[in-house]
C-alpha cells in the first residue's frame, strides 16, 4: 500500500470520469504538496479545507459548492472511519479544469485537484476525503486498486447520488465482459473502471444485501474485497463471490442488468 505523503506523478491516486484519462505532464506540474498553482485564489476556508478557484465562473461556483459540502462530508467519512482524524490536515483544494474528474499525489495526500464542476464537484471531493481516511485506518483499503478505489467511489455516491449515474456504465460493462472475480483479484489499478464497476456492486452487496453497516465495512478492510467479506460474513470469499453473481443473475436482462440510477440494485429478492 502506499503510505508516502508524496511521490512521483505516476503514484498520482485518481478518480476519474470513466472514459478520461491525465497526462503525466498535469501530474508532473502539481506532485509538490501545498504548491501554489498559478492563477488560482483562495476562495474561502472551513476547519478542515482550504478550497482555491482557478477565477472561472465555473471554478468560482465548484468552489463555492465545495465549501458548502465539505465540512458535513468530513464528518460523515470520519464516522464511517471510526471516528478518526487523518495525518496531512488541512486539505488543499484546488479546482482544475485539466482534473478529468480528482486526484492527488498518494491515497495519504491532502492535495486534492477537482474538475470545476458546480454539480459534480463536491462528489469528486468526497471521494478522495474518503480515500486519504483508507489510508489512516491501515486496515488493508489501498486506493490505487480495486479495494480501496470502490469504497471511495461508494462512499462518495452514497453522500453524492447525483454523481452515480455517472458510473452506472462502468457496472454495466463489467457485467457484459464476462463478470470477471475482482472481489478475489485485486490487481487492478484505480484507473481501471471496469474492475471498479465490479467493486462498487460487490461493496452495494455487502451493504444493501447482507446488511453490513458502512463502519463495520470500513473497519474490517482487507487484501481484497473478498477478504472483508470474509471477516464480515465469516463464509468463503469464492463462494461469496459466487452468491453476489447470482443474486445479479436474477436481474439480468440479455445480457444487461437492471440497474436504478443509483447503480445499486439491492436488496434483492434471491
Amino acid at each position: 500500500m502506499l503510505r508516502r505523503l508524496f511521490g512521483t506523478p505516476d503514484q498520482a491516486r485518481v478518480f476519474l470520469r470513466p472514459g478520461v484519462t491525465l497526462e503525466r505532464s498535469i501530474l508532473q506540474a502539481h506532485r509538490r504538496r501545498h504548491r501554489a498553482v498559478p492563477g488560482e485564489r483562495k476562495a474561502g476556508q472551513t476547519a478542515n479545507f482550504i478550497i482555491f478557484t482557478d477565477r472561472t465562473p465555473e471554478g468560482d461556483a465548484a468552489a463555492e459548492a465545495m465549501l458548502k459540502d465539505a465540512e458535513d462530508d468530513y464528518v460523515a467519512v470520519q464516522q464511517w472511519f471510526g471516528g478518526l482524524t487523518p495525518p496531512g490536515l488541512p486539505f488543499y483544494v484546488y479546482t482544475d479544469p485539466n482534473a478529468g474528474g480528482a486526484y492527488h499525489i498518494t491515497c495519504a495526500g491532502t492535495d486534492i485537484h477537482v474538475l470545476p464542476d458546480r454539480v459534480a464537484a463536491p462528489g469528486f471531493l468526497a471521494a478522495e476525503i474518503v480515500e486519504v481516511f483508507e489510508d489512516a485506518i491501515h486496515k488493508g483499503w489501498d486506493c490505487g486498486h480495486v479495494n480501496g478505489e470502490a469504497l471511495s467511489r461508494v462512499l462518495a455516491f452514497d453522500r453524492h447520488p447525483e454523481i452515480a449515474g455517472d458510473f452506472n456504465q462502468t457496472e454495466q460493462d463489467w457485467w457484459a465482459q464476462g463478470h470477471r472475480d475482482y472481489v478475489n483479484d485485486n490487481s487492478a489499478g484505480d484507473t481501471d473502471q471496469i474492475a471498479a464497476g465490479c467493486g462498487d456492486l460487490f461493496l452495494y452487496y455487502v451493504h444493501s444485501q447482507l446488511t453490513f453497516d458502512w463502519p463495520a465495512i470500513s473497519a474490517a478492510g482487507g487484501a481484497t474485497l473478498g477478504a472483508c467479506y470474509q471477516a464480515l460474513a465469516g463464509y468463503d470469499p469464492i463462494q461469496g463471490f459466487r452468491d453476489f453473481i447470482a443474486a445479479l443473475t436474477t436481474i439480468d436482462k440479455a445480457g444487461t442488468l437492471a440497474l436504478p440510477p443509483s447503480g445499486n440494485p439491492f436488496p434483492l429478492k434471491t
